[in-house]
């Protein structure tokens, strides 16, 4: 388990300032989900990889970003704007190096190096054999991260990557696929007449904007291999999100956390467009589903599975697209730094977990370069001040659980002994002794 320290733990030796590079600029009319997740952030330690020098991997870059503005990188990202500046040979700044993690120390520290650099979209640091990287989520979401490592490590050849993007809206084809067959749209209509009610938030007072604090914990593979015979022979056909996601609501309640009875897990939508069609936009959905402490794992993952094949990922973009393109210019332009705690004091955590998936899986070209120390520690800014976002990784037959949330509406104490008691919680819903 690891919280990150609030000062630095190295210093990068590389830090270009940003420059005016006249010829290079172009504009770029992103997609309106795109404005959905501008400026909210999500940052990953990596390692031991075999890494490149910062020159190399800087060039590295700067191709992929060559490819074009529907790579994602090179992209200057507004959560107000649809026309956004594309500057490829600025991806170059993006990558610095510093000081490997010293033998035996906590890699999570390299957050401490991410966050003290100057704000970028996208900012990569190579410390030895690890990488760390954050990236504004308004230029993508996995798939950008698993394409830019990739990319890093000479995986991905960026000239074999297509030069151009889908010829036409990917969520417009997603959501003509949806709706073309008439058994999801029926089911989508019957979900959402039958959806309970939501209960209106209370009046909420302002906060400042706060770089969250986390807790990790580390699941060994005997662990997980456990939980995993236990699932096949007591819930078979019910995945391992699902039963870590009714773990971490049971140590989270365990620990004294009050939580709002709606979790959201994100879906990815490229799973309803053709196989042709590529896209590193942020193109995932964040589904509410009802979590609790009497919750089975069995009939969340029954949930999970009617929504992806009613189609409601796809639906869910596509409201969220009609609502931001309804919504008054000024309303998107104006700045609301401050987020919202509820004025009574009674904190519902508002629990997000997402998974950044097994890594390196099977279609990665990478491997790791010394197995024994794989390490994937994934911080996602939650979306509100009252919020918890869990990230999970699968990693060498482990899990890497990580709570990103604020330390000044959160006790530190209650999230990490939570995240200790998760791994207990999920034995005893498969029956593992």
């Amino acid at each position: 388990m690891a919280t990150p320290s609030p000062t630095p733990a190295s210093t990068p030796r590389h830090v270009d300032p940003p420059a005016s590079r006249p010829g290079t600029l172009s504009r770029f009319r992103c997609a309106a989900i795109d404005l959905l997740h501008g400026h909210n952030r999500a940052a990953l330690v990596i390692g031991p990889l075999d890494l490149p020098s910062r020159a190399v991997a800087a060039d590295r870059i700067v191709r992929l970003a060559r490819v074009g503005p529907h790579s994602r990188v090179g992209l200057l990202p507004s959560p107000h704007r649809r026309e956004w500046v594309f500057d490829p040979d600025a991806a170059a700044d993006s990558v610095v190096d510093a000081s490997p993690p010293a033998p035996g120390t906590d890699p999570a520290r390299l957050f401490d190096v991410l966050y003290s650099l100057p704000h970028r979209p996208l900012r990569i640091v190579l410390a030895g054999d690890h990488l760390a990287l954050d990236y504004d989520h308004g230029l993508g979401d996995l798939t950008l991260l698993n394409l830019i490592v990739d990319v890093i490590v000479g995986a991905v050849d960026p000239s074999t990557l297509p030069r151009r993007g889908p010829v036409l809206p990917p969520l417009l084809v997603a959501s003509a696929i949806t709706v073309a067959d008439p058994r999801r749209a029926v089911s989508l209509l019957r979900f959402q007449r039958h959806r309970e009610p939501v209960e209106p938030p209370r009046t909420r007072r302002p906060v400042p904007p706060r770089r969250p604090v986390s807790a990790n914990v580390h699941i060994a593979a005997p662990a997980v291999d456990a939980i995993r015979a236990g699932r096949t022979s007591s819930i078979p056909g019910t995945g391992l999100f699902a039963i870590y996601t009714v773990a971490l609501v049971a140590a989270l309640t365990e620990a004294g956390v009050r939580l709002d009875p709606m979790v959201t897990l994100p879906f990815d939508a490229r799973t309803y467009l053709p196989s042709a069609t590529r896209t590193y936009a942020n193109f995932s959905a964040g589904l509410s589903f009802p979590v609790d402490e009497a919750t089975s794992a069995a009939a969340l993952q029954r949930a999970m599975t009617a929504s992806a094949r009613m189609g409601r990922p796809t639906a869910n973009l596509a409201l969220a697209t009609i609502k931001t393109l309804c919504r008054p210019r000024d309303d998107r332009d104006s700045a609301s730094p401050a987020q919202h705690v509820p004025a009574d004091g009674r904190v519902r955590a508002e629990l997000l977990h997402s998974s950044v998936g097994h890594l390196p899986g099977h279609e990665r070209g990478w491997q790791w370069s010394d197995p024994a120390r794989a390490a994937v520690i994934g911080v996602a800014t939650p979306p509100s001040a009252t919020g918890i976002t869990v990230t999970t990784g699968f990693v060498g037959g482990a899990v890497s659980m990580t709570a990103a949330f604020r330390d000044d509406v959160f006790d530190p104490a209650r999230i990490r002994a939570a995240m200790d008691a998760v791994a207990g919680h999920a034995a005893r819903i498969v029956g593992v002794p």
